[in-house]
């Protein structure tokens, strides 16, 4: 059974069986966390790739990590914007409405991403000096954001046509495409961050831009794979791909929805990254050693959550679709299966994290200190990844039935009241051990929290986008 199949059962009145949700659960998630761990591994060797550098270049990434983390959120929060409107109207059985908002979403993707690009190039320069960066890693941070501002419509595109083609039932080839685009990523990055060498009687090219080049890298990559996923939805045979007659116009309905639904998930994503950009403005005050393994323990703890994003993006479809049904006794079975999904998974992986963290540390940086400090808070934070995960699925959940002002307040409440408060008692002790304990009690916080609103199921009672 295929997510339209379901929809039209659903519309009818017709049951699901348990064995055909769980069906559709794990064929969703099942390419979504493909995706989530090979991009998680692509990651590694990119940051493997700078790290081989020195400690230097990976702090001078590390160090505007979290500003980059808040362009994404930008981007993830336009992608729901438009992405749960599709899952609603395809649920309804109202294609024709779907297309419509592919083609706002594609005026929207141009027009506002390339305005933002240009604030983000012209203003680049100037953060690493306003975050506290060492003089003499300012120059390659600044670098380095400013071309990675540069691609933002491509970032951007990648998000929202992957968002929408899974919202339409389309999971296969998002996954594969942003699989695709981690290994352009690679591929470029060997080429733009060494110089050329010597391989036997062989001279292999390389630029020899360094951190530069790991930004250059992943631009071309986003754009050759944001541009090929904006052919394959216009050109789909599927209830996605256009058909003519379509409305190449902005119209009130559907801007009011995007903003509904994307404005909170923005403040949502901005409030989490403003407190992170805080807490790396504070460690960045702890010298290059600090800012490094924070940056290594960050990515090497992101293979152990991202793939509850993987189930979050097929609990924002399932639950959506639900929801454009009529259907909300399926909008529940949905966001509690696909939540004990991600819960069970994230802790296996909490176990393998926390045995083989040293081991992980040591794959992306030559510097022992650094291998060993983050080897050290990755094992404190171990312990949350079960109820982390959580918070992850129920917020996808939760936007699938548009509810993104509950996510916002819950994430405001918890990063500046929880870990915000909790950094500033603890790294006085602690240092950048103390950032990571209070990081491990914030998210345990955060989980229970959104358990807690998913359990009480107000969020069914939101009116529907239709």
């Amino acid at each position: 059974m295929n997510m339209l199949q379901m929809s039209e059962d659903m519309r009818n009145g017709q049951a699901i069986s348990l064995k055909k949700q769980v069906q559709l659960i794990v064929s969703l998630s099942i390419p979504a966390i493909l995706e989530q761990l090979v991009m998680t591994l692509m990651s590694y060797i990119d940051t493997a790739m700078v790290g081989s550098l020195g400690s230097r270049a990976t702090a001078s990434i590390g160090v505007v990590s979290s500003s980059i983390w808040l362009l994404n959120g930008i981007v993830s929060a336009v992608a729901v914007g438009f992405s749960v409107q599709v899952a609603q109207y395809l649920g309804a059985g109202r294609e024709e409405d779907s297309r419509n908002v592919l083609c706002q979403a594609i005026l929207f993707n141009l027009l506002f991403g390339i305005s933002l690009a240009l604030v983000i190039v012209s203003l680049g320069r100037f953060l690493p000096a306003f975050l506290g960066a060492d003089p003499d890693i300012r120059p390659y941070a600044g670098a380095y954001f400013c071309v990675v501002g540069a691609f933002f419509p491509f970032n951007m595109a990648c998000a929202m046509y992957s968002g929408i083609l899974r919202c339409s039932g389309n999971v296969t080839l998002p996954s594969f495409m942003n699989i695709g685009m981690c290994l352009l990523d690679v591929l470029f990055n060997f080429f733009l961050i060494y110089p050329s060498r010597q391989i036997g009687k062989f001279t292999l090219w390389g630029a020899g831009l360094g951190v530069t080049g790991a930004a250059l890298g992943t631009g071309l990559s986003q754009a050759c794979i944001g541009l090929s996923l904006a052919f394959a939805l216009l050109k789909s045979k599927g209830p996605m791909g256009l058909r003519g007659g379509e409305r190449w116009r902005f119209t009130g309905t559907c801007m009011h929805n995007a903003l509904h639904l994307a404005t909170p998930t923005a403040l949502e994503r901005m409030t989490l990254c403003f407190a992170q950009i805080v807490m790396t403005a504070i460690i960045a005050g702890m010298g290059t050693l600090a800012v490094a393994s924070n940056y290594v323990a960050v990515q090497t703890e992101s293979i152990c959550y991202l793939p509850a994003y993987g189930i979050a993006a097929a609990a924002t479809a399932l639950v959506g679709q639900s929801i454009g049904a009529g259907r909300l006794d399926m909008a529940r079975r949905f966001a509690y299966g696909t939540t004990a999904l991600g819960f069970l998974l994230v802790t296996g992986m909490g176990i393998i994290m926390f045995l083989s963290a040293p081991s992980l540390t040591g794959l992306l940086t030559a510097d022992p200190q650094v291998a060993a400090l983050s080897a050290r808070v990755l094992r404190i934070v171990a312990f949350s990844e079960p109820l982390f995960a959580v918070s992850i699925v129920v917020i996808g959940a939760l936007r699938g039935a548009g509810d993104s002002r509950g996510p916002f307040f819950i994430n405001l409440c918890s990063m500046w009241g929880v870990r915000v408060l909790s950094v500033v008692l603890f790294t006085r002790s602690y240092g950048v051990t103390g950032v990571w304990i209070s990081m491990t009690c914030e998210l345990i916080f955060r989980g229970i929290v959104f358990l807690i609103r998913l359990l009480r199921g107000r969020w069914l009672r939101i009116p529907a986008l239709l």
